[in-house]
């Protein structure tokens, strides 16, 4: 967790303050990744960078206390849902699947990319179907052609074949943080407070799915004035209530 916080830290140019930040509770999500140490990490960086605003207004820096088993659930799914249900995340068809040399994993949640897959392998109606359907296949082959078809789905590759792969190649040249600044922009006075540091800043959120809607809803809970863009319709049902906020 330490080590991807300091990367964090030093990709966002903030000062190295362990001593500012406690983590507390133990466990962690079952995963072959440490999710639990990114996540408790990830909301850490946050905090660290809003304690750093408000050290810079006040001259004082707060202390901050990350709850990993809290991290884990905001992680997993950050509602309880008291007298309805959150409707089912993943298409009944979207998952892993055993090729003839190996495995590969369809996206089919969205319809068309269900329809894509479906050009390629046929139509089916449950995962039965589509795993025998796809035992047929070498795992690059099905990977090019539902991509050539419009689709989403990707090979199943180990940590090694990753690193010398094109992409992987190209994902480890990039930076973990990009910056972009307005030359134009002119220096506002704060308006925040220590219970609202981030009130006076307006955000413009025109992203989807899970983590560009998360990213602002937190910087709203922090004071930011966010005006959130969605498309009239939705075609994953089961991510709307997560990354969809209304006021009354």
């Amino acid at each position: 967790m330490t080590d991807f916080l300091t990367s964090i830290q030093a990709a966002l140019g903030l000062p190295l303050t362990p001593e500012a930040i406690r983590f507390t509770s133990t466990g962690a999500l079952p995963s072959a990744f440490a999710v639990t140490d990114l996540a408790s990490a990830s909301i850490a960086a946050a905090g660290l960078a809003v304690a750093e605003l408000l050290c810079r207004q006040t001259g004082r820096l707060p202390s901050l206390e990350v709850d990993r088993r809290l991290a884990s659930f905001w992680f997993a799914t950050s509602l309880r849902p008291v007298g309805w249900s959150v409707p089912p995340l993943w298409d009944p068809i979207a998952g892993d699947y055993a090729t003839r040399d190996g495995w590969i994993r369809l996206h089919t949640n969205a319809p068309h990319h269900r329809a894509s897959a479906e050009r390629v392998l046929g139509q089916c109606a449950d995962r039965a179907t589509m795993a025998a359907k796809v035992s047929q296949w070498g795992k690059t082959e099905l990977e090019q052609a539902v991509v050539d078809a419009g689709g989403c789905a990707a090979e199943m590759r180990s940590w090694e074949q990753w690193q010398t792969h094109p992409q992987g190649v190209a994902v480890n040249a990039e930076p973990l943080i990009h910056f972009a600044a307005n030359i134009h922009q002119t220096e506002k006075t704060w308006q925040g407070s220590v219970a609202q540091p981030l009130a006076g800043i307006k955000v413009l959120d025109l992203t989807r799915v899970l983590a560009g809607p998360i990213a602002s809803r937190f910087l709203a809970g922090l004071g930011a004035d966010v005006l959130r863009v969605d498309p009239p319709d939705w075609n994953e049902p089961g991510v709307v209530p997560e990354v969809t906020a209304r006021q009354s």
